[in-house]
Parts: structure tokens; sequence; C-alpha cells
């Protein structure tokens, strides 16, 4: 019978918030390469080559900061990780206090 390797998502995410929260150079060069990611899915009907170049050079670094096998972050967990650290902007769609915002 052949052993069953399974992946957890979690931990891979567990380590590059560990990564990203103890080294400054990791942040700035997560930083910088989500920055590179040029992908707009309600202009594009696909991810374009250019931001899907971008976003497996980011998974392999992100592979050598955890030191080990990384599943990648997806188009979209890209996109929300770059709305967050770029642009520096939460999803306040989400928020219950989105109307008590209004001023």
């Amino acid at each position: 019978m052949a052993a069953q390797i399974t992946i957890d998502p979690h931990a891979h995410l567990r380590a590059l918030y560990q990564a990203l929260l103890s080294s400054q150079d990791c942040f700035d060069e997560f930083k910088r390469m989500l920055a590179l990611y040029n992908f707009d899915p309600h202009r594009d009907d696909a991810e374009p080559s250019d931001a899907a170049a971008a976003r497996r050079a980011l998974n392999q670094r992100i592979s050598a900061w955890i030191g080990g096998d990384f599943g990648g972050l997806s188009a979209t967990q890209t996109l929300q990780w770059r709305a967050i650290i770029v642009e520096e902007r939460f999803n306040v769609s989400l928020s219950p206090w989105k109307e008590a915002n209004v001023y």
C-alpha cells in the first residue's frame, strides 16, 4: 500500500506569514514582486502571460523562503495579497460597518 502524502495549505500559509514577519528583506521582496503582478480580472478574461510569469516567480521565492515545496498562490490569492500589501487596502465590502463609515 502506497503512503498518501497530503499537503496542508494552511501550514504553507503560516510558514509564509512567519517568513514575512521575521525578515524585512523577505517582506520587501514580497511587496516588490506583488507590485509586478498586473492583472485585472474585470478587464481580462484570463491571466496574462506576464502576470502568470510574475506569479510563478513569486511562488518560487516563497518556496525558497519557507524551505520547502509550496503549493503556490493562485491568481485570486495573489490579487488579494497585492491589494493588502501593495495598495494598502482591505476588502471593505465584507465589513459589517461599511454603511457606518459614510460621512
